[in-house]
């Protein structure tokens, strides 16, 4: 899609920004994360329980129940912060210059 307006050139090249670094990092983060996160659930399967003590089942459900819990939650954080990073991405993209046309009854135009 073409903007209807003249592309202006950029005072200076700026570095990239902290949103750029995010979004390189998420596919990674998005991984180590979630396999920290599951790390409780198969953990509580391989543990050699007692089960004259506790009830087995229940107990390995109700970590499930979090590490589901808290999983989704790490998920939704992590839309979250990409979605804005894009937006800011997207925001510090190039500069248009609006109506771009001189104004011929003005007795100084402003450029």
């Amino acid at each position: 899609m073409l903007f209807p307006g003249k592309k202006l050139s950029s005072p200076r090249p700026e570095p990239p920004g902290f949103e750029s670094r995010f979004l390189k990092s998420l596919p990674q983060s998005f991984l180590w994360g979630t396999l920290f996160i599951l790390e409780p659930s198969i953990f509580a399967r391989l543990m050699d329980w007692n089960p004259a003590n506790i009830d087995l089942e229940l107990t390995i459900t109700s970590i499930d129940i979090a590490v589901v819990a808290t999983l989704v939650l790490y998920w939704t954080v992590l839309f979250t912060t990409g979605l804005a990073a894009v937006i800011i991405k997207v925001m510090k993209g190039y500069r248009y210059e609006a109506d771009s046309y001189p104004l011929q009854d003005s007795e100084r135009p402003y450029l």
